[in-house]
C-alpha cells in the first residue's frame, strides 16, 4: 500500500552553500507512515504548482526569523534573518498548499509562517515580553521542558485525549496576534502562544515546539500521525 508523500521544507548550512534538514523531520514522517521528501527552496516559483501535484501534505520546518516588515516593524537587534529566498519560496508554497487544502504541519518557524501568511503579528524577542519561562534553547542541549495547555476542542487535544502535555523549547519569537481564521490551541504557563490551527481545513496546524526532537514521546509522534492521517484521507 503506497504511503502519502510528505514534503519537508529545507534550510541551509552555515555557509549557505548547501541545503540542510535535521534527520528528525524525515524520520518522524516515516515512522508515522508517510514517505518524506525534501524540497529545495532555491527553486523557480513557477515550479511550485508541479511540486504540489506530487505531494499529499507538507511539514514546514524550523529555521531563522521571518521579515517583520510583513507586520509593519523593523528587524529587532536580536533577530536572525531567514534567507530571503527561503521565505519567498515558502510563502508561495504555503499559499498554493492552502488553496488546494493539503494538510499542513508547521513547526516553530513553520507555525510563524502560517501566522504571517494569514496577516498575524509576532513578538520578535520573547525576553522583552516575559522572563517567567526561558523559551530559548540557550545550552543547545534540548533539555528544557515546560507544559502547554491545549484547547479542549482542538484537533491535537482530541487526538491526544488530554489537555496538557510537556514540550521542548527553542524559540526566541512567538505569535502576538493570530492571523485571519486562526485560533490559539496551545499556550505556555506564561501566556506565550504555542500552537494555532484553522479548524476549517483538513489540517492547518502550527506548533512552536519541536516534536521531531521528542519522538520517543508518543504524544509528540501523534502530531505527525495527524498529518499522515489527513494526507492519507486525500487518497494519495
Amino acid at each position: 500500500m503506497s504511503r502519502p508523500v510528505i514534503a519537508i521544507t529545507a534550510d541551509h548550512n552555515d555557509r549557505m552553500t548547501q541545503y540542510a534538514a535535521p534527520f528528525g523531520y524525515a524520520s518522524s514522517v516515516e515512522r508515522a507512515g508517510g514517505l518524506p521528501i525534501l524540497l529545495p527552496y532555491r527553486s523557480d516559483l513557477s515550479l511550485i504548482s508541479q511540486y504540489v501535484d506530487e505531494i499529499d501534505g507538507v511539514v514546514f520546518s524550523g529555521g531563522n526569523d521571518l521579515n517583520p516588515s510583513a507586520y509593519g516593524e523593523a528587524w529587532h537587534p536580536r533577530a536572525v534573518p531567514i534567507d530571503p529566498e527561503r521565505e519567498k519560496f515558502e510563502r508561495a508554497l504555503l499559499a498554493e498548499v492552502e488553496r488546494r487544502r493539503l494538510p499542513v504541519l508547521g513547526i516553530c518557524l513553520g507555525s510563524q509562517l502560517i501566522n504571517l501568511h494569514r496577516g498575524g503579528t509576532m513578538h520578535q524577542f520573547l525576553p522583552d515580553v516575559t522572563t517567567r519561562i526561558e523559551h530559548r534553547n540557550l545550552d543547545r542541549g534540548w533539555t528544557g521542558r515546560h507544559p502547554v495547555t491545549l484547547a479542549a476542542d482542538s484537533t491535537l487535544a482530541r487526538k491526544l485525549g488530554k489537555q496538557s502535555i510537556m514540550v521542548n523549547t527553542s524559540h526566541k519569537q512567538a505569535i502576538r496576534n493570530p492571523g485571519r481564521g486562526l485560533r490559539v490551541i496551545a499556550t505556555a504557563p506564561d501566556g506565550v502562544i504555542e500552537g494555532i490551527e484553522d479548524p476549517s481545513l483538513p489540517l492547518f496546524l502550527g506548533v512552536q515546539w519541536h516534536p521531531e526532537r521528542m519522538t520517543d514521546d508518543p504524544d509528540q509522534m501523534k502530531l505527525f500521525e495527524l498529518l499522515i492521517q489527513a494526507a492519507d484521507g486525500r487518497g494519495g
